[in-house]
């Protein structure tokens, strides 16, 4: 287990937080039998590393740091982030974790534990909610792991964005391909003590 510093993240780091994220997503989300192609999650995130969208990536932490209601903390491990969460109360009775990612390298070190640990004694005694790719299993039996369960009948898609190819790919007519890609999400949800 690696004991990392879990600090608040600071609006200024927003391009380490974003680096960090995008290199979890390359190992999380491809997943050929669902239909989620590296290229494309390659894609995705290098959009997050432009300089216009790192500029953004600051401006939004610094809000979300700001905001009473907005959970936002980093782990730090020989002074480089390695892995943050993101959690919201929208109210009294609903909390959400928002994001948890990890650098690959600390993944199953208990980082990630740590982290989710900070963030549900920040949301307390409320119900919790969260997403997950239903094709995580490392991911879903970290969360049963601090209570949260399938909600069901929550399937769907996320961040489903076309890309076009226009490199004369073979089943293209007059040289144009378009890929659909989307990350299939489920819910869980975490209910409160009794």
């Amino acid at each position: 287990m690696i004991i990392a510093m879990i600090r608040q993240a600071l609006a200024r780091e927003a391009a380490e937080i974003r680096r960090v994220q995008a290199r979890s997503w390359l190992v999380t989300y491809p997943n050929a039998e669902w239909g989620v192609s590296r290229q494309w999650v390659e894609r995705f995130t290098d959009s997050w590393l432009t300089d216009d969208a790192l500029a953004q990536s600051v401006e939004i932490v610094g809000k979300v740091i700001a905001d009473p209601d907005m959970f936002y903390r980093v782990a730090e491990i020989a002074g480089r982030i390695t892995g943050f969460i993101h959690a919201a109360k929208h109210s009294s009775d609903d909390a959400e974790v928002m994001g948890l990612y990890l650098d690959p390298p600390v993944i199953g070190t208990g980082v990630g534990a740590e982290l989710l640990g900070v963030a549900m004694s920040w949301i307390g005694p409320i119900p919790a909610r969260l997403e997950v790719a239903p094709y995580n299993e490392r991911a879903i039996r970290f969360y049963r792991r601090f209570g949260f369960r399938e909600a069901p009948e929550s399937r769907r898609l996320v961040n489903v964005m076309p890309w076009v190819d226009l490199t004369g790919h073979p089943d293209s007519q007059g040289g144009l391909a378009l890929n659909l890609n989307a990350i299939p999400i489920i819910d869980m949800t975490r209910e409160p003590p009794r």
